[in-house]
């Protein structure tokens, strides 16, 4: 996998994220069907798997596609309505990175910093960018 250069990402609102519609076994099998999932749902929606610094799932939940109004207060940094959910991330600093999902959860390992000290939870956000791609996200708190 090739290794992105993080950044560092200031998250004002939490985001909600519901618990997906399916059972998984652990992350790996969470991943690949967090995959599926999303390819069968519509531009915008994104899944997270909260994963414990030894890459145990912790929680897999998903959110669907913006509407408009949600849409345009994003583009406006305009706080958006809060949501019931069972999981959020939360607001605060995170080390960002963004790449092609890669093929397994174990070659994440290789993509996050210091990962043998922490952190205590990696977020990997899958988000369907548009009809044929879906792009990762690999999340840490500062």
């Amino acid at each position: 996998m090739q290794q992105s250069k993080s950044m560092i990402l200031h998250l004002n609102q939490a985001i909600p994220y519901q618990t997906a519609p399916f059972s998984a076994s652990n992350a790996e099998d969470a991943y690949q069907k967090m995959l599926t999932h999303l390819e069968a749902q519509p531009v915008g929606s994104e899944g997270c798997l909260a994963l414990s610094s030894t890459l145990a799932l912790l929680f897999a939940g998903v959110q669907g596609s913006p509407d408009e109004a949600t849409r345009k207060a994003v583009e406006q940094g305009l706080p958006i309505p809060k949501v019931d959910a069972p999981f959020y991330l939360e607001e605060g600093s995170y080390d960002f990175q963004q790449l092609a999902p890669p093929s397994s959860i174990a070659s994440l390992s290789s993509s996050i910093p210091n990962l043998f000290d922490g952190p205590p939870v990696i977020y990997l956000r899958l988000l369907k960018e548009n009809p044929l791609a879906i792009i990762a996200q690999i999340w840490t708190h500062r």
